[in-house]
């Protein structure tokens, strides 16, 4: 007979890499409830703060209601990441869709990604009381006051790392994801230290991609050989340290360890993930600003099965350049919102992968 597990329990397990459902059997939902913020920096993908259209609380509830119905027609399991803008300068119904969500029984796990700036020690003893929530992920940009606060604002740095303890002391599960650039790749080992200490649990990598507030900041892209570099020292780091935990699923880290099923993600476009804006639109990836059509008005089920942009994404064949014909494109694809970005066009290969002789070609059916 199986124990009742208390919120704690539930956490760790997701944390260590328990009990979740592999690709085929998961769907990922990215729902950015808001665009307002309380933050401005400099690497944002967001184009305004406004917020304008934002679905109101009766609205939301009826998307989050949509989103369990799609997850139970597809017979997947749900992972959910509230986010914004800054989700909890919608506390309240954050609160509300995650109880809702973990009523329903189609959802297995929600992360919370935010800057932790406005949770209190009464909000992480609330978020605590969650079971269903995997962890809250906060982000860093540097190892020192200097280099975060350069991103992200004077006083930020502290504010992280008082976010950190209040979470810890409910212990909750807590992320850290790193934007990576020109700014901050040399602090790669510094930052993985800085994230020991603080008691951190998981670390994850992201590259920066100049789109939104960044669009102009092209020289803050790191160039191929800087990429592969900076992935090798990620991923030496992660063989030889338990703690904390490096996420590695992107792509081109496959290009690090070939067949292991810990290294390296196909982009997930197509294949089992949405991302839901502050007004219901909904786009393929939050970096790749195309348009779907509305999880509040439209069948998310038709948007997933019908959308020409979704099959493009799905057909080897419709991807150009080197990823064209890379013989690592069964898991990797590239990164279609940084390539979007870069040349304007999604479907040209990733800018940023290092592998010069890509490999012969691969099947090209969907």
């Amino acid at each position: 007979m199986r124990r009742e597990m208390n919120p704690t329990d539930l956490r760790n397990q997701t944390a260590a890499g328990h009990e979740e459902p592999p690709v085929d059997r998961e769907f990922y939902f990215q729902w950015h409830l808001t665009e307002r913020c309380n933050q401005r920096c400099l690497h944002c993908y967001h184009s305004a703060y406004e917020s304008e259209g934002e679905l109101d609380d009766e609205q939301a509830i009826r998307v989050a209601t949509r989103l369990e119905d799609a997850l139970r027609a597809w017979g997947r399991r749900g992972a959910i990441s509230l986010t914004g803008g800054e989700p909890w300068l919608r506390r309240a119904l954050v609160l509300r869709i995650v109880d809702h969500l973990a009523q329903s029984g189609a959802v297995d796990r929600i992360d919370l990604l935010t800057n932790g700036l406005l949770i209190d020690r009464d909000g992480c003893k609330a978020l605590s009381q969650i079971p269903i929530l995997r962890r809250v992920q906060l982000s860093l940009e540097g190892s020192s006051r200097g280099s975060h606060d350069a991103i992200r604002g004077e006083g930020s740095f502290e504010g992280t790392m008082m976010a950190v303890e209040r979470l810890k002391e409910q212990e909750i599960v807590v992320a850290l994801m790193v934007t990576l650039s020109r700014h901050n790749a040399s602090e790669v080992v510094p930052i993985l230290q800085l994230a020991g200490d603080w008691g951190v649990d998981v670390v994850s990598f992201d590259r920066f991609i100049p789109e939104g507030q960044a669009s102009s900041r092209t020289d803050w892209l790191l160039s191929a050989d800087e990429t592969r570099e900076t992935f090798a020292t990620i991923h030496s780091w992660a063989l030889n340290n338990q703690r904390p935990r490096v996420l590695m699923y992107r792509p081109l880290f496959c290009l690090l360890e070939p067949g292991s099923p810990h290294v390296g993600a196909m982009c997930s476009v197509g294949i089992n993930a949405l991302t839901i804006l502050h007004d219901g639109t909904v786009l393929p990836c939050r970096r790749l600003p195309i348009p779907l059509g509305n999880a509040l008005t439209d069948s998310l089920h038709d948007i997933w099965y019908s959308s020409p942009v979704l099959w493009q994404a799905r057909t080897p064949s419709q991807l150009k350049g080197r990823c064209a014909t890379c013989d690592h494109l069964p898991v990797c694809r590239g990164c279609r919102a940084m390539a979007l970005a870069v040349t304007g066009d999604w479907l040209e290969e990733d800018p940023q992968c290092w592998r010069e002789q890509p490999g012969v070609p691969v099947s090209s059916g969907a």
